[in-house]
């Protein structure tokens, strides 16, 4: 299986394009779920339409990255989709791409919608930025910034299960705190991805792209 972790979506960035050029094309169908928001940031279903319409920045921005690999573009809307479109798009999808935001809040509207089974069980190459990356693992962590106010673990889709990361990653004291902890509690590699970095994971190889490194392996700090 094939996983792309970012911390944003720079699908143009020439360290992202390099590997992804190899691995994405006109052939595909990448699927943009749009699950993600912050329900206090978008708590209308018109503030909700206002940043997702087509012809938008957000659209125009989505349509911009990928179409450098010539992929088809499709969007799986919370409030417009139904239960059928919702699994007709999925299933023929070969690429997810989850966005960034609350990785929280979008685990319970794909409960909600029961998506979790089919998502858990889609066999094509997946795609996220920041909380779009974190909800790939198995289980990560949460931890304390200005939209949460503490440390948390997180359980998501599962796709990601022989280690952890932590995005956006600046060396931060809470980052470091926060990383600290998870390998104290649970000892195991641990990459960290900035904002100019990324993961590329392909049957469990993973390979640092950018900025990215690992910074814990089962025995502790990487030097």
């Amino acid at each position: 299986m094939k996983r792309l972790l970012l911390s944003r979506t720079i699908l143009d960035a020439p360290f992202v394009y390099e590997t992804l050029k190899d691995h994405l094309s006109s052939k595909d169908t990448v699927l943009v779920i749009l699950y993600s928001f912050f329900q206090m940031f978008l708590p209308t279903q018109k503030s909700y339409d206002d940043l997702y319409m087509v012809g938008g920045d957000y659209d125009e921005k989505i349509k911009r990255q990928f179409g450098l690999y010539g992929a088809t573009i499709e969007y799986l809307n919370y409030y417009h989709d139904d239960p059928e479109t919702r699994k007709s798009k999925i299933d023929r999808a070969t690429v997810l791409f989850f966005p960034g935001g609350a990785p929280d809040e979008m685990l319970e509207r794909l409960k909600e919608h029961q998506l979790i089974d089919q998502l858990k069980s889609f066999k094509g190459m997946t795609i996220g930025s920041s909380a779009g990356a974190m909800i790939q693992a198995k289980q990560t962590h949460i931890y304390k910034d200005h939209e949460y106010h503490k440390f948390s673990y997180f359980h998501g889709l599962g796709y990601i299960d022989q280690f952890d990361y932590i995005v956006h990653y600046r060396r931060r004291i809470q980052q470091k705190k926060a990383v600290k902890k998870v390998f104290r509690e649970f000892p195991q590699d641990i990459y960290a991805i900035p904002d100019d970095g990324a993961l590329f994971v392909e049957n469990n190889v993973v390979t640092c792209l950018g900025h990215a490194k690992q910074i814990y392996n089962k025995k502790g700090v990487v030097k």
